[in-house]
């Protein structure tokens, strides 16, 4: 692991003291089961942006694990975070999940829907995005960044058709492997390229996102 960062804050850039640096870990612990926390990744960060996803990342941890892409998704979702949410002091964020969440079909497939408040998604997707920029680039990117996945279906977008067009084009032999540790929970593969700094992330092995990091000053307009 990369251990020679600056110590300023992967997000927002401001210097860190020995007092106020925190580390951020990339994906956020609590998606690491016992067993599969060996060199994880971390990137310096500041108190606001260390806290200000806690319950984000929670969510998608247990949004992701249940998609049940793994055996190890599918036990730790059974076991670590089910006792997890048992305890008393998330009964109000359980209680939320219940009032929001429902189910339905997809094509004829019954499915359990996890509600996501609006930007949730790109934003739990954007923070891993910046982590990587700066664990690889030693600075935190200042362009536009979007993500896209084949798990979250957008009315009116083709997500899924976007997304394995993308996954096309990011090919192995155009890639660099990531630095990661425990490729059942997290893997990743990264294109620093033209400008552009393209990761195509795994979960669970089959719980997939691409993030792209456009260069300072782009626009779409």
């Amino acid at each position: 692991m990369n251990n020679r960062l600056p110590n300023i804050c992967y997000w927002c850039g401001i210097s860190l003291t020995k007092e106020s640096l925190r580390r951020e870990h990339v994906p956020a612990f609590g998606f690491f089961p016992k067993g599969y926390r060996n060199n994880l990744i971390t990137v310096p960060s500041c108190e606001t942006h260390n806290n200000y996803f806690s319950d984000i990342d929670e969510k998608f941890q247990l949004f992701i694990k249940g998609f049940k892409t793994n055996d190890v998704a599918i036990k730790d979702l059974n076991d670590r975070v089910k006792r997890g949410f048992e305890r008393k002091e998330k009964q109000k964020f359980v209680e939320e999940l219940e009032r929001t969440s429902r189910s339905g079909k997809i094509y004829g497939v019954p499915h359990y829907f996890l509600a996501l408040k609006e930007n949730e998604a790109e934003l739990f997707v954007e923070k891993i995005i910046r982590a990587l920029y700066f664990y690889h680039k030693h600075s935190p990117s200042k362009g536009v960044i979007q993500s896209v996945t084949n798990r979250i279906v957008y009315e009116g977008l083709n997500t899924i058709a976007i997304f394995e067009d993308l996954k096309m084009d990011l090919t192995t032999n155009l890639t660099q492997e990531g630095d990661y540790s425990n490729p059942e929970v997290f893997r990743y593969r990264y294109l620093d390229y033209g400008g552009l700094f393209t990761i195509f992330m795994q979960f669970y092995d089959h719980a997939e996102f691409i993030g792209i990091v456009y260069p300072d000053g782009f626009s779409f307009d």
